[in-house]
């Protein structure tokens, strides 16, 4: 197989090619590496790339296959990693000056356990400073650009992963999510992204983490891709009091079973409000296919997310405890956005947060009793597609809105509810607009039902209208 052959495949497609020794680790190391060489001028998505290390990796997973044994469908795929995520001896800079020459002693544990599971770790991916932003408008080690449209954004805060999976560098990449930041770069890159249920997978090794609400999930290039990553990073960690010690189902296995009879719920207020007419759109095709194909939709009411504003105070507060030690040695080394949108966290008073764990909890029991009728919830990911590099601002619904630093929620109005219910949802493309970007269709179980996104996301993705279609960087 040539090398862009190699690389257009997913890691469903070539883990039976692996394993029977047709496909070579080290060939498909090698193509992957020499992609992340020509795309990395372009897109900029990378902040180390671990040439050495990769090929290290693939010839140990080649050996292995050799000798009869064989992991699971990871070994020997390329995948990236963001940079705030703990590798060890390996740099992570957490995409900020302030941490530029931080080296941990251990790995993630979910690097860890995509290590153990034979996946070859091919770089530290490109993000915002401190992963706090949507746009991975890096001030220290520049921006991360979009495959569909290098003049716009990718999403962040994961940007370098969702431009390297959709420009086929990477197979799969582990971002992190603690208001979109896995899905916001799934819809504008036009790529498959999971937050999973709070507490489905370690947080352990997550670095400069929220304590309420961060997750680590992957960006894919297919939904049976997405279930592959999350089969191997999810269960029980004893050392993250975070993680629920719940049986894993087998992900795979939900995938063929369509969506007829599935009960979706169609929110009349919020998820659909102020969305750009080309979202709009698509989303509607999208939910028309869905019904199509035998599933059943359903209005329903989310009357609490009038509140879901105030949740915002409970993460200003987390964030600056967070940050308290960088801000005391390395104030100056911030970059603005972040260091602006950081400081706001000290004037949350004690009530203030009390207030926002309220909302919280009441936003919570309401997901909780609308999932009780219904077995999904389908949304736009995003009200609009990809903004461009150079905008500080977007003219939106007649309003100015900030896409970078301090009140810049719009990007992310549909995804962080998510973060603070807990609840697991998954983007993947359902068209794009009218200047060629991806648009996002999101999906929103209960609690530790993923299985349930996956069978919704893979029955749609049959019939995307966004398949084949390739990024122009990629000639598509």
């Amino acid at each position: 197989m040539a090398g862009n052959e190699l690389l257009s495949s997913t890691i469903s497609q070539l883990a039976g090619r692996i394993r029977s020794g047709e496909v070579s680790p080290v060939d498909v190391t090698e193509a992957a590496l020499s992609q992340a060489r020509a795309m990395q001028p372009t897109l900029n998505s990378f902040i180390t790339l671990l040439e050495d290390q990769a090929m290290a990796q693939a010839r140990e997973e080649e050996a292995a296959i050799a000798r009869g044994e064989f992991k699971g469908p990871l070994q020997g795929i390329p995948i990236g990693i963001k940079d705030n995520l703990a590798t060890a001896g390996i740099r992570t800079t957490l995409g900020t000056k302030v941490l530029s020459d931080n080296v941990p002693e251990e790995d993630c544990e979910a690097v860890r356990r995509c290590r153990a599971a034979g996946a070859v770790i091919l770089g530290k991916e490109n993000l915002e400073e401190f992963a706090a932003g949507a746009t991975s408008n890096n001030p220290h080690f520049g921006a991360v650009r979009n495959p569909w449209g290098t003049d716009h954004v990718p999403g962040g805060s994961s940007g370098g992963g969702g431009a390297n999976v959709a420009a086929e560098v990477t197979f799969a990449s582990l971002g992190t999510d603690l208001g979109g930041s896995v899905r916001l770069p799934g819809a504008f890159c036009g790529v498959v992204g999971l937050k999973q249920t709070f507490g489905r997978v370690s947080q352990r090794g997550l670095l400069v983490t929220s304590f309420n609400g961060d997750h680590i999930g992957p960006m894919t290039r297919s939904v049976a891709d997405s279930a592959i990553m999350l089969q191997a990073m999810a269960g029980h960690d004893p050392l993250d009091p975070s993680t629920v010690p719940v049986p894993v189902p087998d992900y795979y296995a939900s995938l063929g079973r369509g969506v007829e009879g599935l009960r979706l719920g169609v929110p009349s207020n919020y998820y659909f409000e102020d969305l750009e007419p080309d979202v709009e759109d698509a989303v509607n095709r999208a939910i028309a296919a869905l019904e199509e194909l035998g599933a059943v939709t359903v209005p329903v009411e989310l009357p609490m997310m009038k509140y879901i504003g105030a949740v915002r105070m409970a993460a200003m507060a987390d964030s600056i405890v967070t940050h308290e030690p960088f801000l005391r040695e390395s104030r100056d080394d911030y970059g603005p956005d972040t260091l602006y949108r950081t400081l706001g966290g000290q004037f949350v008073l004690g009530h203030h947060y009390s207030k926002a764990m309220k909302a919280q909890r009441l936003i919570q029991e309401e997901y909780a009793r609308v999932l009780q009728g219904v077995d999904l919830i389908v949304t736009p990911t995003t009200p609009l597609v990809a903004p461009r590099i150079d905008a500080a601002y977007v003219d939106y619904c007649g309003e100015t809105h900030r896409v970078r630093g301090p009140g810049s929620g719009l990007v992310s109005r549909n995804t962080s509810p998510l973060n603070a219910t807990g609840h697991p949802a998954i983007t993947l493309p359902c068209g794009l607009n009218h200047n060629g970007l991806p648009i996002g269709l999101q999906f929103i179980a209960a609690g530790f039902r993923e299985d349930l996104l996956f069978q919704a996301a893979a029955a749609y993705e049959a019939v995307s209208p966004t398949q084949g279609r390739r990024p122009p960087v990629l000639g598509g």
